[in-house]
């Protein structure tokens, strides 16, 4: 009933006559290719679309690039970047290595993001920069990834870089669903949908399927084609009324958004709040937003450093994981999730603690919770570390860094955030 749909794929161009390719010798032909398929880069004024899907398991889902090429550079645009203007230029090269590739090659910020290992993601997004070139055509070509596998498509734009990426950014900021439920094929389905990892799941008579999925400038694109309860789905055009999603297949299957209980919007979070710690012992601090829509700067622990609370749209909570928060000399200090019972501690980026709200819209309280990622182990806690190239130097302690109010730079058994303004 639920299946993911595949297609072999070959290399081939529909740019030359079979007869005059197959009159030279294999490498001859290949190197025709490439200077064709590089004509084709070439050709698209307005650049190519590249849907980019990182590590093998595609567990961060797919995100946005416009490349735009001419004989020896591509420009990059990204919906990673906080300003869709941004063009970010370097050198590419087309290759024989084992087939017909496409190398970004040269450091480029924008294209080498998702590889790039960095403070708070030491292993960076299992991303990469080399594309074994399938098929290409005047109007799309489709790529695999010579580390993970991914099959990836590039489609010619119409439409200029920074048109498309502020549509699909208005996407972004209005999606909020984190389930649905809907009929397909006459059979009653409901799903789920991770809008922070891009992963989307269909559950239909006990059966499910997962996939992840790119954003678009009208909704979304599955990683490939499902086909549910006999109906094929990859497109959906999102309503950023009702957050509701249609099938852009001609199926007529429309999917309603469903809210988790607790479920609390980005702009409700904004204020100050009273934070209780360590049995009874609280501290003031201040929620602002952080200018991008995903996240919030928590002041008031200490006039030195603010914290990263990031926004999980699908739960509709904040999450507060371990994080740099300072510099020692050639150390880093980082605030880490702690377990105070056992004494341990993580500077991994993924592990905190987590909002849950009490429900209240008048007096609202927020519950600190384990974040859950962490396996047999309970944040409850928050400390300072000093770290220097990710691995662990040692505790840190300086009075010009205690929290407000004490005299310790730990924040043991953190327990409510409870609103004052």
């Amino acid at each position: 009933m639920l299946g993911m749909l595949f297609c072999t794929l070959t290399f081939q161009s529909c740019l030359k006559d079979d007869e005059e390719v197959f009159d030279k010798n294999p490498s001859e032909r290949l190197q025709q290719y490439l200077s064709e398929v590089k004509n084709v880069l070439m050709s698209a004024e307005n650049g190519w679309l590249l849907e980019m899907f990182p590590s093998s398991s595609r567990k961060y889902g797919g995100y946005a690039f416009v490349v735009r090429f001419d004989e020896e550079k591509v420009y990059a645009h990204s919906e990673l970047a906080v300003n869709s203007n941004l063009e970010v230029e370097s050198l590419y090269k087309m290759t024989d290595d084992d087939g017909p590739v496409l190398s970004f090659d040269t450091y480029n910020a924008l294209l080498h993001y998702l590889s790039t290992p960095s403070s708070g993601a030491y292993e960076a997004f299992q991303g990469e920069f080399e594309f074994v070139i399938m098929e290409a055509t005047s109007d799309y070509i489709i790529l695999r990834g010579k580390k993970t596998n991914n099959i990836m498509f590039m489609k010619k734009m119409t439409v200029s870089p920074q048109v498309y990426l502020d549509k699909l950014k208005a996407i972004q900021e209005s999606m909020v669903l984190s389930g649905f439920s809907g009929t397909v094929g006459g059979i009653g389905l409901t799903g789920t949908i991770d809008v922070d990892r891009r992963q989307i799941s269909f559950t239909a008579n006990g059966e499910s399927i997962a996939c992840s999925y790119v954003l678009t400038d009208y909704g979304l694109r599955l990683y490939l084609p499902l086909e549910v309860a006999g109906v094929v789905l990859e497109e959906f055009t999102l309503d950023p009324e009702t957050n509701s999603l249609t099938a852009r297949e001609g199926t007529n299957v429309v999917f309603n958004a469903v809210f988790p209980q607790g479920w609390r919007s980005y702009a409700d979070y904004v204020g100050k709040y009273e934070l209780v710690f360590n049995g009874n012992q609280r501290v003031n601090v201040t929620l602002t937003p952080a200018g991008d829509g995903a996240s919030y700067l928590m002041s008031g622990l200490n006039e030195k450093f603010t914290v990263t609370l990031n926004y999980q749209r699908s739960s509709g909570t904040l999450s507060w994981l371990s994080q740099k928060i300072g510099d020692n000399g050639s150390n880093e200090i980082w605030l880490c999730a702690w377990d105070a019972g056992p004494g341990r501690l993580t500077w991994t980026t993924t592990i905190g603690m987590c909002t849950e709200w009490n429900g209240d819209e008048q007096n609202p309280v927020y519950t600190w919770k384990d974040y859950g990622t962490w396996s047999g182990y309970n944040v409850n806690s928050f400390l300072m570390w000093q770290l220097s190239g990710g691995n662990s130097v040692g505790s840190f302690s300086s009075s010009a860094w205690y929290i407000t109010g004490t005299k310790s730079n730990r924040l043991p058994y953190v327990t409510t955030m409870t609103k004052i303004d």
